[in-house]
């Protein structure tokens, strides 16, 4: 009888271990594409990307399958702000008790096949080649608007050069290289003349953020001191900042 009673609280014990609530991450991310570079249009982005997408929400592997989040995207042009359109997945209840594996599955591959309708969209509704580039704007709406979610990670994807060219500032023209080396020389200074104008960015503490380049011959001088520039201003406000030719997963490691 003793060991009758022994074996069934083991198994009590299992049973509670195995029930027990596991909560999966969420992720928020935001995904601006710059529609003066045409190359971001190239027949194999959206593919390529939506798998590095899937790979920092951690839904690439079974393992992952009941994280959820969501990806926003929309286009950075000559116009401060632009419509976005959205992609979200709930997240699954794993365990014993938990969601059936197969419905999850369905689920999930939903919102992969959404997330490729989404961008697909996005980047075919663009008016490419435009000279104008409103950039400090409209990332500035969007990583307010990262903030304001409760995702357990929030990260903000930028496809561009990030030479800005606008009324605000500018990379281009005789003196504009002046005038961005004092910028990045006093980031607080900047970020309050900047909220004159623009939206004021808050603190970005739990945020990270990637810019995807495309650099070449003609414009590898100037997009070192856009990368210079960028990221002395987010690194002031608390974000992590990666430039980068493609999304690395090895950048996202401050989250896990």
């Amino acid at each position: 009888m003793k060991t009758i009673s022994s074996v069934l609280f083991l198994i009590a014990i299992i049973l509670v271990s195995s029930c027990k609530k596991e909560v999966p991450p969420t992720t928020g991310i935001t995904v601006l594409i710059d529609v003066s570079d045409e190359k971001f249009r190239s027949p194999d982005f959206v593919s390529g990307n939506t798998a590095s997408i899937l790979k920092i929400m951690k839904i690439d592997n079974d393992e992952g399958k009941f994280a959820g989040g969501s990806v926003k995207f929309s286009l950075i042009n000559d116009i401060s702000d632009s419509q976005s359109q959205q992609v979200s997945l709930k997240t699954g209840k794993p365990g014993l008790m938990g969601e059936n594996p197969l419905i999850r599955n369905d689920e999930v591959n939903k919102f992969i096949s959404d997330i490729e309708s989404v961008f697909t969209k996005t980047v075919n509704s663009a008016e490419w080649g435009t000279d104008e580039s409103k950039i400090y704007q409209k990332v500035a709406r969007e990583l307010n608007n990262l903030n304001e979610q409760e995702s357990d990670r929030k990260v903000l994807i930028i496809y561009s050069d990030m030479l800005e060219n606008s009324s605000l500032f500018s990379f281009y023209g005789p003196n504009a290289k002046t005038a961005i080396e004092k910028y990045i020389a006093t980031p607080n200074e900047t970020l309050e003349e900047f909220s004159r104008s623009a939206p004021k960015i808050n603190t970005l503490n739990n945020i990270g953020i990637i810019i995807i380049t495309n650099r070449n011959n003609e414009n590898d001088n100037l997009v070192n001191l856009s990368e210079r520039f960028w990221t002395a201003m987010f690194s002031n406000l608390g974000a992590t900042v990666s430039f980068s030719s493609s999304l690395n997963q090895v950048f996202f490691d401050h989250f896990n």
